[in-house]
């Protein structure tokens, strides 16, 4: 199929008007890296040299498999917590069983567990019509109906009632800007355009991808062209670094922009399932790669984590890339300090009380930071195709 000239601009203007660069993602050799993307004089006295050990690959696949025991015992502890947290209780699991065809045991139990929870979420819409659902409910409805056709049989009533009550919804909106808030053209057009909507979008731009794998849920056009209008935005958005701050990466608006990051980061990969390469955004190659080092020294469990996440799928793991080896020693530790539990930690200050979100996001991020996987393909009829069809091929 011969692709439209504003197509092929765009695709164009997406990669920088250059040919799609070959250059390897990883960096065994700290000395190979740009004096930027090294780790100061305080941190290299904390770090072990030492390539990665067998011992250490078990000690690591331990704590993948005891963080998800903590998830699905935090959850049948805690049944409120599930109705609560609604896509949050949800998604730790299903990104588990992305990219896990190396551990397929822990794939299965994954989805068993966020499907045993989804089925509580569906529970109080299984008598709901089309006519008792509000504009208001489209976020709830959408993220459910995805989830119902991840996770359930085709042939399952739930897969076909959800869509509809999402449809209904969408209806009741009248437009997307009612459905997601956003006039989305309009937002990334303003000169003052804020952080917080630029983070919106980015989750909006992932939803509004993975709906378009549901055959039954009737979205408009402009849906599909958020994720790729919003990823040439970012190609011109500003990431500043710590270094730009007196008190680099304790800052709070360095931190903002690094946890923005590692989100724009799972627009590509589908919140770990395909692999994201340096050309699709060298800014924000450059940008994880350049404070990484001051992520670790600041020290946030989940933070850190999401930083090592991202370079998985680059394809680095803890042989052949040295801030992955660094990144996940540091989570370990953090996990063995807490008992080997993820849930436990705590960061120097934070009470001993946390709320639920927060004691389910330390093991949804400390798994991710830790767990090897095999990114998926982007085979048509997936996330990662749809994806692939306006950033460009996968790299090979």
């Amino acid at each position: 199929m011969r692709l439209g000239r504003s197509v092929v601009l765009l695709l164009l203007l997406i990669n920088g008007g250059v040919a799609r660069s070959a250059e390897p993602a990883c960096i065994l050799d700290p000395a190979t890296m740009p004096e930027s993307w090294r780790p100061a004089a305080t941190i290299q006295q904390t770090i072990r040299a030492s390539p990665w050990s067998d011992g250490e690959a078990k000690d690591d696949a331990q704590a993948v498999q005891g963080g998800l025991r903590e998830l699905t015992d935090f959850f049948a502890r805690k049944p409120a917590a599930v109705l609560a947290l609604r896509d949050n209780a949800v998604e730790p699991l299903i990104d588990i069983s992305y990219s896990a065809g190396n551990m397929p045991r822990l794939r299965t139990r994954a989805r068993d567990s966020a499907r045993g929870l989804l089925v509580q979420l569906l529970e109080p819409y299984r008598k709901r019509n089309a006519s008792s659902v509000s504009c208001k409910e489209f976020p709830a409805l959408v993220d459910l109906a995805i989830y119902s056709h991840e996770l359930l049989p085709k042939a399952d009533r739930r897969v076909s009632l959800m869509a509809a009550l999402t449809n209904a919804a969408y209806g009741a909106c009248g437009s997307l800007p009612a459905a997601i808030g956003y006039d989305y053209r309009h937002t990334l057009a303003s000169p003052d355009v804020s952080s917080d909507d630029v983070w919106n979008l980015v989750m909006w731009s992932i939803t509004l991808t993975d709906a378009q794998l549901v055959p039954e849920l009737e979205l408009p056009p402009e849906a599909a062209d958020l994720a790729p209008t919003l990823w040439h935005f970012l190609q011109r958005y500003p990431l500043a670094g710590a270094r730009t701050y007196r008190d680099g990466a304790f800052n709070k608006k360095f931190y903002d922009t690094a946890y923005l990051a590692t989100h724009i980061a799972y627009i590509p990969n589908g919140y770990g399932r395909y692999p994201i390469y340096i050309a699709d955004s060298p800014q924000l190659y450059r940008f994880l790669r350049e404070n990484f080092y001051a992520v670790l020294q600041m020290g946030e469990l989940d933070l850190t984590a999401e930083f090592v996440d991202a370079f998985r799928q680059y394809g680095c793991t803890e042989r052949n890339d040295v801030q992955v080896r660094d990144g996940t020693r540091y989570l370990l530790n953090l996990f063995h300090s807490a008992g080997d539990r993820w849930m436990a930690y705590r960061e120097p200050g934070e009470p001993a009380e946390i709320t639920d979100y927060d004691a389910v996001h330390k093991a949804w991020t400390g798994i991710s930071g830790v767990r090897a996987r095999v990114p998926e393909r982007a085979a048509p009829g997936t996330y990662g195709a749809v994806i692939r069809r306006w950033l460009g091929p996968e790299q090979r």
